[in-house]
């Protein structure tokens, strides 16, 4: 078993090669998100680029890309994901640890995603968002308190 690099546990073949392949669709941002960040360590740039959405690309499609271009990724780590109550938008806050010149960086982002006729695609982010209060409104739009909704995840 090659355990997939999105950090889920998962053997790859099951977990995010389907996806990064187009043989199945992510059925959340989160799914989505885990794949793009194993995409970043398999250096697939086209991936990258097809799960982008359209109207947030900047450029033209890149035409390859590799490990050495992207750093050295290490560790995934799921902050809060949400699926929001619409049913075509999400939020994934996460932390994505890599090593870039020998140095040890993390990247913490909370990126936003839109669902277009049934396929996720990442939007844009905010790079190290504040973090969210326990007792404030969800994102989500549910209209709990953020510690007994989306934080529970």
């Amino acid at each position: 078993m090659l355990v997939c690099p999105c950090g889920s546990g998962n053997d790859f073949l099951q977990c995010c090669q389907p996806i990064i392949t187009g043989d199945c669709l992510p059925t959340s941002c989160e799914q989505l998100m885990r794949s793009r960040y194993t995409a970043f360590t398999l250096g697939d740039a086209s991936y990258l680029w097809q799960t982008h959405h359209p109207d947030y690309r900047q450029g033209d499609a890149p035409q390859s890309s590799t490990k050495e271009d992207l750093g050295q990724w290490e560790k995934l780590q799921i902050i809060f994901s949400c699926d929001f109550k619409d049913g075509q938008t999400g939020i994934v806050e996460f932390k994505a640890h890599y090593r870039e010149q020998g140095q040890r960086q993390i990247l913490h982002e909370r990126s936003n995603f839109k669902k277009v006729n049934e396929r996720w695609f990442y939007t844009d982010g905010e790079f190290a968002p504040k973090a969210l209060a326990r007792n404030s409104a969800c994102p989500c739009g549910s209209g709990k308190k953020f510690k007994q909704c989306c934080n529970k995840s």
